[in-house]
């Protein structure tokens, strides 16, 4: 009895043993009993980077404006300023006879955004444009738009701004100017009642910075009426009253900025044949993404078809698009963009439909992961699992790929940046995670 029970032990640890030691099989179908599956993981397929140059691009119809210079060590010299007209005020003010001028002056409004140094004072210039704003070529004005401005300034302002605390900044204007728009308004002048003759009169303002500022660049609102032009006066009889007369800024199509880099030395140079694509191997292994300044970054996967080149069924079960900043190229100044996204591009480099979320309905966009123990692991994540199978299904998707993008539109605009390594910098390179189901027949 004892002899027996031990024989039927020994013949359990016999087949438990021979059991552990066997791989485990994932059984799908109609496959034949004997396929063997593996899931497997791989991220060395190739990303390859480039930066793609515009070199001129629509900003009209602006409704934020950007005004200022920062130097930036991967870059160069950026710099902003913009141009929009006035119109006349929206009720009629009898002034009487015996009111009297006081000031004039300029009132703008920051939107929260910068780019640079801030810690430094800037001098801000109100100018009077010389000539009418009118389109360039196909009825647009470009980043390197410009529209001539009168020799001495409205007026100058030196101080520090302060985008996240000042609700609104005043400039002190030119009295000449102001003198001159209060007889015209105490007289009922159709120059300042008519707005097409006000727009002969006064063609418009643009706002810049001092030569020599190379500090940061702003955000300014440029919604219809956040600028304002206002002149003081007071009156007497029948008593001491302060009032004022306000003109304020139009949000037409006529309304632009121009932004101009000058990239001398950093390797990223136009090739002035309207569109050039440069290898990120040609510029020390990084890519650039500052649509603001016309740079856009691409990103294909020409070897990624390799992986079906065997007799071995795959199966994709996750792509995930790994973006990584190049380390120390961030910070304070130079701070990551808040939110990017996607769009399909091919070797036309025309940027096509953005890519969607798991839904199908919803633009997918990726936030920085920033890491602020080591400041090594940063990256931006998309799950594009969907694209990617689509690629490998699809012969001469070699071209096929993605612009990184966020969000700058000529009523929108911004200069902020992204410097991305390529996989020259292993761990820390941009990289596609793939996980797949390999079933080995």
């Amino acid at each position: 009895m004892i002899l027996t029970l031990i024989r039927r032990l020994i013949l359990v640890c016999a087949c438990w043993l021979i059991l552990s030691c066997t791989r485990n099989s994932i059984q799908f179908g109609d496959d034949p009993e004997s396929s063997y599956t593996n899931i497997v993981f791989t991220d060395t397929i190739s990303v390859r980077l480039s930066t793609v140059i515009t070199d001129s691009f629509q900003t009209n119809g602006a409704t934020s404006f950007l005004v200022g210079k920062y130097e930036d060590p991967y870059l160069g010299i950026v710099s902003a300023k913009n141009f929009f007209q006035m119109t006349i005020p929206s009720e009629t003010t009898d002034i009487p006879s015996t009111a009297q001028y006081d000031s004039i002056s300029f009132i703008i409004h920051p939107d929260d955004y910068y780019y640079g140094d801030t810690s430094l004072s800037q001098t801000l210039y109100v100018n009077e444009l010389a000539e009418t704003i009118t389109y360039n070529y196909n009825n647009m004005l470009y980043n390197t738009s410009n529209v001539p401005v009168k020799s001495i300034p409205l007026g100058l302002r030196t101080f520090h701004i302060r985008p996240s605390a000042d609700d609104s900044i005043e400039i002190r204007l030119n009295d000449t100017k102001g003198q001159e728009l209060f007889s015209k308004l105490q007289q009922s002048s159709t120059d300042v009642t008519n707005a097409d003759n006000f727009l002969n009169y006064f063609k418009g303002i643009s706002l810049t910075t001092a030569n020599n500022d190379i500090t940061a660049v702003y955000g300014l609102q440029g919604s219809a009426g956040s600028m304002l032009m206002r002149v003081y006066y007071h009156t007497t009889i029948p008593y001491p009253e302060k009032k004022y007369v306000e003109f304020k800024s139009l949000a037409n199509d006529l309304a632009f900025n121009q932004v101009l880099a000058n990239r001398s030395g950093t390797g990223i140079v136009s090739g002035g044949s309207g569109i050039t694509e440069i290898s990120s191997s040609q510029t020390n292994n990084h890519a650039f993404l500052q649509p603001g300044t016309g740079l856009h970054l691409k990103m294909i996967f020409p070897t990624l078809r390799s992986i079906i080149t065997t007799d071995k069924v795959v199966k994709l079960l996750k792509a995930e698009l790994i973006v990584r900043p190049a380390t120390s190229s961030f910070d304070t100044k130079y701070k990551l963009p808040s939110q990017l996204f996607l769009t399909q591009t091919n070797e036309s480099n025309i940027s096509g439909a953005e890519v969607l979320d798991s839904t199908g309905n919803s633009i997918l966009y990726a936030s920085p992961v920033v890491d602020n123990l080591y400041g090594e692991n940063n990256y931006y994540r998309f799950n594009i699992t969907s694209y990617i199978s689509q690629m490998l299904e699809t012969a001469g998707s070699e071209d096929d790929g993605y612009y990184l993008m966020h969000n700058t539109s000529p009523s929108d605009m911004n200069v902020s940046r992204l410097i991305v390594n390529n996989s020259f910098y292993a761990s820390q390179g941009t990289k596609l995670l793939l996980t797949m189901i390999i079933i080995n027949k």
